[in-house]
């Protein structure tokens, strides 16, 4: 039983380094006159909007910038998560 209070003590401490290292993570995915800024929670920043873009150009730009900016931060967090030492070992509670 103490065994499994350690490794969910180890746990905890664990995802509290790879929080903050997702909160330290930054990208910019930018589409059609559209930028939009996350961090690695995938909380939006920012977002700029050309003022001379058209309606259509700004609604393809934000699509355009979502999946841009969502390819660069999935990469951005496995690297963000290696360095951090990856996801906590939960089988030693027996998950």
């Amino acid at each position: 039983m103490f065994n499994k209070i350690k490794a969910l003590k180890d746990v905890r401490s664990q995802a509290k380094v790879i929080e903050k290292a997702l909160t330290a993570v930054e990208v910019t995915g930018s589409s059609n006159g559209v930028e939009i800024k996350m961090n690695g929670k995938q909380e939006v920043l920012s977002v700029t909007v050309d003022k001379d873009a058209s309606h259509d150009a700004i609604e393809r730009g934000i699509k355009g910038a979502l999946e841009e900016v969502n390819k660069k931060l999935q990469k951005e967090i496995q690297e963000a998560m290696k360095e951090a030492g990856g996801m906590p070992d939960l089988s030693q509670l027996g998950l």
